[in-house]
């Protein structure tokens, strides 16, 4: 049987109105208190019957002269998906005339945002702007907050710079966060732009936090310069440097190859005492002198760090081994791992890496692997540099098997992403003992775990397959390279051409400098 609409839109009305007067007022609380009970009860039917026939407006005909603005209200509020409440928002205003009120408006531009529908929500804010309704600075501080979390930045950004125009402050916290944000997200220059353009708009107090992020955003482009510049502009609205600021401004003269500037700053703040340097802020320049080989320089801070009374971190003890291991130094490396251990810091699976690589890069490589199977006692898992260290330093021992022994038990590992360069030492050590065919079998087993082979992975198998004869699997490589994307450089060409002249395929030459010619990276 199906259902019709009343014949008359006062029937619908009529039994709204005897079923109102039996129920209590109290049955809804919670709502807007200057509906009576047939407002509510009126908006209950109206979203009910728009949820039973969403595509049928038509049969909502009845509720035409009973809807207003408040009842509209109640009746989208009542509807738990967002999608069908847009819907319901839509029909009122063209089928009912319906002029939303701001309760609507906000409502459901909040209700669009928790959905995740931001794009959406903004849509119906700037409508709900175009009707007059102006909103508070929570509401627009919320609105900021949500499409910052949702990671839509630019609207952030802009829904800012319209706080001087709509009236409203946006907190010092939430304006933090999109900044925040941007720097994390490598959008430095967006967040100093954001933080000038505010600063005179009067809807925006800067604290110590705003300074520290854009400072850290301008440490991360390299203009330590301007940098300073904002430490001067602090005082003007009443922040000070404090101990992060420092942190950064070390870590980024360190990055920017200053580190003698960056000692200089600790060692002023030391002198000082108006900020008291921590365990980052040693570390920071520790890893500046190491990156540089200045070990004396690094184990002096070190020194100066424990006089101090700071206690270094495993971070601290990590760059410094890694410092000592990358200038050979593996005495040295040993003796902070030992002090490391009598301190109670236990090492992780980076100390180990660092370790190991310092052995490997000083021919030790049986220490290397004698620290490699002490990771397995310790009940630590190798991550990718690791494998990629090891691999590739057994391949240059000529120790091809023990490096494919360690190839396959990378394949084992589900939480590691394989790359081609813990695979090309390998191919390139196959290919070089004429074992192509072996060779070829890695790189369809790279494949096969989506490891896409790389510039240097066909290289090595073309010139591989050159030296074996092969021109035929040589010339297939190198169009298969191509085919992929892989753009060829010089080395790759020159190899091929010199290997196809040798051979007598001048025609082949050309064919392959043809495409080179448009493809060459």
């Amino acid at each position: 049987m199906l259902l019709r609409a009343p014949p008359y839109p006062n029937v619908l009305h009529h039994h709204l109105l005897i079923l109102s007067s039996r129920l209590h007022l109290s049955a809804f609380d919670g709502v807007n208190p200057s509906l009576v009970p047939s407002d509510l009860w009126v908006a209950k039917a109206f979203s009910t019957a728009y949820l039973l026939s969403p595509s049928s407006p038509d049969r909502l005909a009845s509720f035409r002269g009973v809807l207003s603005p408040s009842v509209a209200f109640e009746a989208i509020r009542r509807i738990q998906n967002p999608n069908f409440a847009l819907g319901l928002f839509e029909l009122a205003r063209s089928s009912f005339e319906i002029s939303h009120s701001v309760d609507s408006y906000r409502f459901l531009v909040g209700f669009l945002c928790r959905s995740g529908l931001q794009n959406y929500a903004l849509k119906m804010f700037d409508e709900m702007i175009d009707e007059g309704h102006c909103p508070d600075s929570s509401f627009l501080e919320f609105l900021v907050s949500t499409c910052a979390e949702a990671g839509i930045l630019d609207c952030a950004m802009e829904l800012i710079t319209r706080t001087a125009e709509l009236g409203c402050c946006i907190e010092t916290y939430t304006f933090n966060k999109v900044m925040s944000l941007l720097v994390g997200r490598n959008r430095a220059h967006d967040a100093v732009a954001l933080f000038k353009g505010q600063l005179g708009s009067g809807c925006f107090t800067p604290d110590g936090w705003s300074f520290n992020i854009v400072i850290k955003g301008l440490c991360k482009l390299g203009d330590v310069e301007e940098a300073f510049k904002f430490i001067e502009k602090m005082g003007s609205f009443g922040c000070s440097p404090d101990t992060v600021t420092h942190n950064i401004l070390v870590d980024g003269l360190c990055r920017a190859g200053e580190v003698e500037r960056g000692h200089e700053i600790l060692r002023r703040i030391e002198k000082d005492g108006f900020c008291v340097p921590n365990v980052v802020t040693y570390t920071s320049l520790i890893s500046g002198y190491c990156k540089m080989g200045k070990m004396e320089e690094a184990s002096v801070v070190f020194r100066d760090m424990i006089g101090f009374g700071v206690k270094p971190s495993r971070v601290t003890y990590n760059v410094l081994i890694d410092g000592y291991g990358k200038v050979n130094d593996m005495q040295s490396a040993v003796s902070v791992y030992n002090q490391m251990e009598t301190c109670a810091c236990t090492p992780d699976v980076v100390t180990l890496t660092s370790l190991i690589d310092g052995y490997c890069r000083s021919g030790q490589l049986d220490d290397a692997m004698k620290l490699w199977n002490e990771m397995e006692h310790r009940e630590l898992q190798p991550n990718v540099y690791t494998f990629a260290i090891m691999i590739n330093s057994l391949c240059k021992k000529n120790r091809l098997d023990e490096a494919q022994v360690l190839l396959k038990k990378l394949s084992l590992r589900r939480d590691i992403v394989p790359h081609a360069f813990i695979y090309n030492p390998v191919i390139d050590g196959l290919c070089k003992v004429g074992n192509v065919d072996e060779a070829n079998a890695i790189l369809v087993e790279m494949e096969g775990k989506r490891c896409f082979p790389d510039k240097y992975t066909y290289t090595i198998l073309i010139i591989g397959h050159c030296m074996k004869g092969r021109m035929t699997e040589a010339i297939a490589l190198f169009h298969k390279m191509v085919a992929t994307g892989c753009a060829p450089d010089d080395v790759t060409v020159g190899c091929l051409v010199s290997c196809l002249l040798r051979a007598g395929m001048p025609s082949e030459v050309n064919r392959i400098m043809l495409i080179s010619s448009r493809n060459i990276s």
